[in-house]
Parts: structure tokens; C-alpha cells; sequence
């Protein structure tokens, strides 16, 4: 139970705070499965997923505060978010695509396509499923081959 909790924790904090690398927590607990991969894999999506919300929540909060509205006053940044959101709005399978590629990989960085689709105020709904959906793949295939690589040491 430890190490689902353990597991928890450290998925919701490195997917909170980016510095933290939370696969190579994966990877040592890859060392001492006391349960399956899959397991661990959904408990670490669901930590990545949450900590993604609030990075989601975060931008689309962020629109609303004076100082980022005067940035966004600025025409460079109204450029940049009008071509966010020709890519992105009426055009769910760029936008999911692009998405799951950052989910799954982590480029680009997920944290900042958060707080981007929040902003533009993008289906909540298909962030989280696309980005839980992403993570656990992404768990899944590094427990996997951690667990393979401590088996052959």
C-alpha cells in the first residue's frame, strides 16, 4: 500500500512541479513490484492527470488577473494566443493529437499545453481524458522496461 501511495504522491508532485522527475520514481519502485505495472501505472496517471488540472485551472484563471491582462494587451501575446486558437478551436484532432503527443512523451512540455488549453478554455473533459489516457501509457511502458532491465541485473 505503500508504494501506491508513494506512487500517488510523487506522480501528483513531479506532475506539479516539473523539476521533480517522477520517472525515475518509477523506475526504482520498478525495483520492488509488489504490485502489477498496470496498477501503479493507473495510480500514477491519476496522480499526472490531477496535477495537470490544476496547471489547467491555472490558466484558465490566469486571464482574469491584471497584470497577465496587461501582457495579454500586448500584440505579440494577442498574436500568439489568435494562433493557438486557429489551431486549436473547430479542429479537435490537432488540438487531441497534440495533446496526446504530450502526454505521452512529454514534448512538448505537458505543464505548459495545460495552462495553453486552459486559457483557450478547452474541453475539460477531453484534456483529462486524453491526458490520463497519455500518462498511464507513458507509466506503463517505463515501469515495464524498468522492471525488465532490474530482472536482468
Amino acid at each position: 500500500m505503500d508504494l501506491v501511495l508513494g506512487t500517488f504522491a510523487a506522480s501528483f508532485t513531479g506532475g506539479l512541479f516539473p523539476v521533480i522527475n517522477f520517472e525515475t520514481y518509477l523506475a526504482v519502485a520498478a525495483s520492488n513490484l509488489t504490485f502489477s505495472a498496470l496498477i501503479l501505472a493507473l495510480v500514477a496517471g491519476i496522480g499526472q492527470t490531477s496535477s495537470k488540472v490544476v496547471w489547467y485551472y491555472a490558466g484558465h484563471g490566469t486571464t482574469s488577473l491584471p497584470f497577465v491582462r496587461k501582457k495579454m494587451s500586448c500584440e505579440k501575446w494577442q498574436r500568439r494566443m489568435e494562433k493557438w486558437e486557429r489551431r486549436t478551436q473547430g479542429r479537435p484532432a490537432y488540438a487531441g493529437g497534440l495533446l496526446a503527443v504530450a502526454a505521452l512523451s512529454g514534448l512538448p512540455p505537458l505543464a505548459i499545453l495545460a495552462v495553453v488549453y486552459g486559457s483557450l478554455k478547452a474541453n475539460l473533459m477531453l484534456f483529462v481524458g486524453i491526458t490520463f489516457v497519455g500518462r498511464v501509457l507513458r507509466s506503463w511502458m517505463i515501469l515495464e522496461a524498468a522492471a525488465f532491465a532490474w530482472l536482468r541485473t
